[in-house]
C-alpha cells in the first residue's frame, strides 16, 4: 500500500486535481518573435524566425513534421513546408542545426531528424537562454524513437502551458547525469520538470517507458526514484500501463503514492488534462481550468 508520507501528492491524483492555472516559467525565453534581425557570429543573418526555429529544437530532436506542427500549430506560424525546408537547410549549412537520415521502421523510405548543436545553443545561451533547458545533439539510432516521444512530451507540455499563461522549466537526462555525485549510478528520469501555478509550484519527474525495458527491472528503476518528487509514467500501451501498475503494487516499496501512470497518445491528445492511474488502480486528472 501507499505509504502516509506521500499522501500529498497522491491526492492530487484523484480526481480532485486541484486547480492548475499555470503560468509557465520557460527558460528559454518567450518563443515569440525577436526585434530585426541577429548577427551573432561570422556568417549567415539570423532572422527572427531562425532564433525560433533554434530555441523549438532546444527542446529536443525533431522530425520534420514534428517542427513543422510545432511552428505552425504551437507558434502560429504561416509559413509553407518549402520555406522552412529550404531555411533548415541554411542553418544546417552554417552549423547551427545538426540533421541525419533514419529510416522508417515499419515502412521503406526514411526522415531526417534535426537538433541543436554545440553552435547554436552557444548562440542561445548568449541571448539569455538557460543552458540546463537545452537539449543538444542527435541520438544514436537506437535511442531515436525514445528521444522524439520526449521531445513530444515537451512539445505538449509548452502548448499547454502557453496557453494557460503559466510557466515552467525543465531538465532532460543528460543534464541530470552531469548533475549526480561522482560514481553515482543512480537512475535520474527523462525529464524533471517544475510547473508554476501562481504562487503555487508543482514538481515532477517524467519517464517515458516504450515498452523495451522488462517489467522487473523498470519497477526497480520506479522505486529507486519513488517518494522524492511526483513521477509520472507515460506509457505506449495500456497493456504495458496495466502490467507495470499492477507489478509496482505487487512489490509494495516507499513512496508508492508519489508514482502515477499515463498513456503517451492520451497525453499528447489531452496534454496535462488526460487520465492518470496510481498505483492502486484509483483515476484522476490534471485540469489547467481556473475553476
Amino acid at each position: 500500500m501507499p505509504d502516509k508520507s506521500s499522501s500529498v501528492l497522491q491526492a492530487m491524483f484523484i480526481g480532485v486535481f486541484a486547480r492548475l492555472p499555470f503560468e509557465m516559467h520557460f527558460h528559454l525565453q518567450e518563443l515569440g518573435y525577436l526585434q530585426g534581425n541577429i548577427h551573432l557570429r561570422e556568417g549567415m543573418n539570423l532572422t527572427n524566425r531562425d532564433i525560433d526555429i533554434l530555441k523549438a529544437l532546444a527542446l529536443g530532436v525533431s522530425s520534420f513534421q514534428m517542427l513543422f506542427r510545432f511552428l505552425t500549430k504551437v507558434f502560429d506560424y504561416d509559413i509553407s513546408e518549402t520555406a522552412l525546408l529550404r531555411r533548415l537547410s541554411m542553418l544546417y549549412r552554417d552549423g547551427y542545426i545538426a540533421r541525419r537520415k533514419e529510416p522508417y521502421r515499419r515502412r521503406s523510405g526514411h526522415f531526417t531528424l534535426y537538433a541543436l548543436t554545440r553552435t547554436s545553443a552557444s548562440e542561445l545561451a548568449a541571448l539569455g537562454c538557460s543552458c540546463e533547458s537545452m537539449r543538444v545533439g542527435l541520438p544514436t539510432t537506437f535511442f531515436v524513437r525514445h528521444e522524439i516521444n520526449v521531445t513530444a512530451v515537451l512539445h505538449t507540455i509548452h502548448r499547454d502551458v502557453t496557453r494557460a499563461r503559466g510557466k515552467y522549466s525543465f531538465t532532460d537526462s543528460n543534464v541530470q547525469k552531469q548533475n549526480r555525485r561522482k560514481g553515482s549510478r543512480d537512475p535520474v528520469p527523462d525529464l524533471s520538470v517544475s510547473l508554476w501555478m501562481g504562487q503555487r509550484r508543482i514538481d515532477m519527474n517524467i519517464e517515458v517507458d516504450l515498452g523495451k525495458v522488462l517489467i522487473s527491472k523498470m519497477v526497480r528503476r520506479i522505486a529507486d526514484q519513488a517518494d522524492k518528487r511526483l513521477l509520472i509514467i507515460m506509457c505506449k500501451s495500456k497493456t504495458r500501463l496495466r502490467n507495470l501498475q499492477k507489478a509496482c503494487f505487487r512489490s509494495s516499496f516507499p513512496g508508492q503514492g508519489s508514482v502515477v501512470f499515463g498513456l503517451l497518445d492520451d497525453f499528447f491528445k489531452h496534454g496535462l488534462r488526460t487520465e492518470l492511474i496510481v498505483i492502486t488502480g484509483e483515476t484522476g486528472r490534471l485540469t489547467l481550468d481556473d475553476n
